[in-house]
């Protein structure tokens, strides 16, 4: 980023103007047990100029951990890997993506989202379409538009018409378990009530996301075990490893 955060005085100052959203800054402490400041962050928006660090985050604290990444080794296929990094990278341009930025200005969390509309043609459709059905990140397209069109979430509420889509959460290892991630989802909620969205929704290929949004009070409304999922030879396409065991589709009513 081009310019870090400073923190005086329990306020946040000295931020880039690209990064103030209507002058809203989510600010936070995290206390310990002898009720001193541990960390001090807060919650900015991102935009298209801040996709090299995003990227570079993604690269050392998502892409390597995912549940579906490690079992297809997708990261080992150089075109994958870019597809992977280009298709997550998109989502900065539409201004509904978060980031946790410390006292120091290092990044400690980001969240991808993404509003999907009743009557939208999916986006993610036309990924499966144009990828080239031999490489492993088509695999990944695929099965997420399998999990998509099978929890038909549209159908399941009748009465939703804008839902908020939480397309990736990942924290800084340095800082999981602190409260990081409900941070960005309460943004997240914040910025979804403020778009008119009716509802969030998240697809969970991993045992740590599912329960985190579980913590949070996400509903799940559709699973597909990974051992169920099978190519045309009987064979599973994805040998995760435990505990990961399946894809759940959560949703949060607003």
């Amino acid at each position: 980023m081009a310019t870090s955060i400073k923190i005086d005085n329990g306020f946040a100052v000295k931020l880039s103007s690209h990064q103030l959203f209507q002058k809203k800054i989510y600010y936070s402490n995290n206390m310990d047990e002898t009720n001193q400041a541990k960390f001090s962050y807060s919650i900015v928006p991102t935009t298209a100029k801040d996709k090299h660090t995003v990227a570079a985050f993604l690269r050392k604290f998502f892409f390597r951990d995912e549940p579906l990444n490690v079992a297809i080794q997708l990261l080992e296929e150089t075109d994958s890997a870019a597809k992977l990094e280009n298709y997550c990278i998109s989502y900065l341009q539409y201004g509904m993506t978060f980031m946790a930025v410390s006292q120091t200005g290092d990044i400690m969390g980001v969240i991808l989202n993404n509003i999907m509309h009743r009557d939208d043609v999916e986006e993610d459709d036309e990924d499966g379409e144009t990828c080239n059905d031999n490489l492993k990140f088509k695999d990944i397209v695929v099965l997420l538009e399998k999990i998509k069109r099978e929890a038909d979430v549209f159908t399941q509420y009748k009465n939703v018409n804008r839902i908020l889509e939480i397309k990736i959460v990942t924290v800084n290892e340095a800082y999981r378990g602190q409260g990081v991630c409900k941070a960005l989802v309460d943004k997240t909620k914040e910025y979804a009530l403020e778009m008119g969205c009716q509802m969030i929704y998240v697809e969970c290929t991993s045992h740590y996301s599912a329960k985190a949004v579980e913590r949070l009070g996400f509903q799940c409304i559709y699973s597909l075990a990974y051992n169920d999922y099978v190519n045309e030879h009987g064979e599973m396409v994805f040998k995760t490893q435990s505990p990961h065991r399946g894809a759940k589709v959560y949703v949060l009513p607003l």
